[in-house]
């Protein structure tokens, strides 16, 4: 096969786009923090969360897989940004951009990587492991308004939080009952971590061995959410040795 760097590099350019692409749950909640996470921050973030899960999971997990849906799983949004339908958008418009997106990516970089298989095979979940990480995706989204909530940069009775978010029947109902953000979005992320009895024939594997994936993922989502309740989530910087932070320069 010919080498050829420059679409490797273009393609790595493009990836590098996603550095600059903030994500737009903590922008429409308004999240008062001077550096909100962007993309590439949470394609690094699903990439640690599956190594760390890795010994819970079943030995004939495809990491090779895993790590390609990961890393190119968001790269669409290099090019149409991280959309949400609560900002006015439908559905069907968001699906529309991200397929011109994916086409155009396809067109230009599948001779890099395997771009029509992983995009199209994440988007579908055709097997197992675009399964995984589309589960940990919605754990990721859960955890990181849980640092969000513990750092206190939420403010919910913001004006400038939109009305779609703010008067959602599940929001609503989920203050009422004394929950903060951090609270409500974990409990609506954590429903995602699931695998159907359909998913069981999709996939072949057996309820013993969904469990093993699922209970892996909500493990780590719930550690995350007790040290959250327990005011420790944020701790370990607390012991890092002085000597060791010597020339670190301060970013507040």
């Amino acid at each position: 096969m010919e080498n050829d760097y420059e679409k490797a590099v273009k393609l790595f350019m493009v990836f590098d786009i996603l550095g600059d692409t903030e994500r737009r749950g903590p922008k429409l909640w308004q999240v008062e923090r001077t550096r909100i996470e962007d993309v590439k921050n949470h394609v690094l973030d699903l990439m640690l969360i599956t190594r760390l899960l890795k010994k819970y999971f079943p030995k004939n997990i495809n990491y090779n897989k895993l790590n390609d849906y990961i890393l190119c799983h968001d790269l669409p949004e290099a090019l149409t940004g991280d959309i949400t339908k609560f900002e006015g958008i439908s559905e069907s418009k968001i699906k529309e951009v991200t397929n011109i997106a994916i086409d155009y990516l396809i067109e230009q970089f599948d001779g890099v990587i395997e771009l029509e298989k992983i995009l199209k095979n994440y988007e579908s979940k055709v097997d197992l492991e675009s399964k995984i990480v589309n589960m940990i995706d919605k754990v990721h989204a859960a955890t990181t308004f849980l640092k969000y909530q513990c750092e206190q940069n939420i403010d919910m009775s913001n004006p400038k939080i939109i009305p779609e978010l703010k008067n959602n029947k599940f929001v609503k109902e989920k203050i009422k009952e004394g929950k903060d953000l951090g609270d409500i979005l974990y409990e609506f992320h954590i429903k995602s971590v699931n695998i159907d009895d359909e998913e069981l024939e999709k996939y072949k594997i057996t309820r013993q061995v969904a469990n093993k994936i699922t209970n892996a993922i909500k493990a780590f989502a719930e550690e995350v959410y007790n040290q959250k309740k327990k005011g420790t989530l944020l701790n370990e910087s607390k012991k890092f040795p002085v000597k060791a932070m010597k020339y670190k320069i301060s970013q507040n």
